[in-house]
């Protein structure tokens, strides 16, 4: 078991933003979590990466190593860093220069290495930010809205980057709201809207949203 929420409840004063969440990731697990804005998704994201306790309720964590690239990245524009500079001194500490140069080839970005990070645009910074995450070797990769800043002639071959990584063993926790054919590399969709409306595979979210007329 990689993490398991068990009648998860947060309210922040007298808003309930989720209710009654049960859900289990396992090993190998690639699950997209989705659902309109303002539907408690950054809220789950606090819970899953332990930067906020529930109300009530529990959740479990599993003995894994945890990369987590946010929605918002912060950019660093207070410092004239560069890309490289801020993969080889992440916190996740030694890395190679060849294992930096592998990864800006895979997000098409090699050209960049050398370009401060103040100075790249919102998708450019969001593909760094993967790779920094990707340096520290995860077991378990979550991803809050990744694919918001990429143009949508990347998207598809993030998908398909994060397939592969998924192939290669690393479980995927995916967090949008693009209900596009991006869906379809996951193994479980869970639909929220502060609390769990729907829980299953691509075909049966298919069924799902045309039954209840989800966009």
């Amino acid at each position: 078991m990689v993490l398991k929420l068990t009648d998860v409840t947060v309210r922040f004063y007298e808003t309930c933003v989720l209710k009654d969440i049960s859900f289990s990731v396992n090993k190998g697990d690639y699950i997209n979590i989705v659902g309109p804005n303002g539907s408690g998704k950054t809220t789950l994201i606090k819970v899953l990466t332990n930067l906020l306790t529930p109300t009530s309720g529990t959740v479990q964590f599993g003995n894994y190593r945890f990369g987590y690239v946010p929605q918002h990245l912060n950019k660093a524009t207070f410092m004239p860093a560069t890309v490289y500079e801020i993969l080889k001194h992440s916190p996740q500490g030694k890395v190679t220069n060849e294992e930096i140069d592998v990864l800006l080839k895979q997000m098409d970005i090699f050209p960049l290495k050398h370009k401060k990070i103040k100075l790249l645009s919102g998708g450019e910074s969001q593909r760094v930010y993967i790779i920094r995450a990707l340096l520290s070797k995860p077991d378990v990769l979550i991803l809050d809205e990744p694919t918001s800043a990429l143009d949508y002639s990347f998207r598809n071959n993030f998908y398909q980057l994060i397939a592969e990584l998924h192939r290669k063993g690393i479980t995927i926790i995916h967090v949008t709201h693009d209900l596009t054919d991006g869906l379809r590399h996951g193994s479980k969709i869970i639909h929220l809207d502060h609390k769990i409306l729907f829980s299953g595979n691509f075909d049966e979210y298919k069924a799902y949203q045309k039954k209840e007329g989800v966009h």
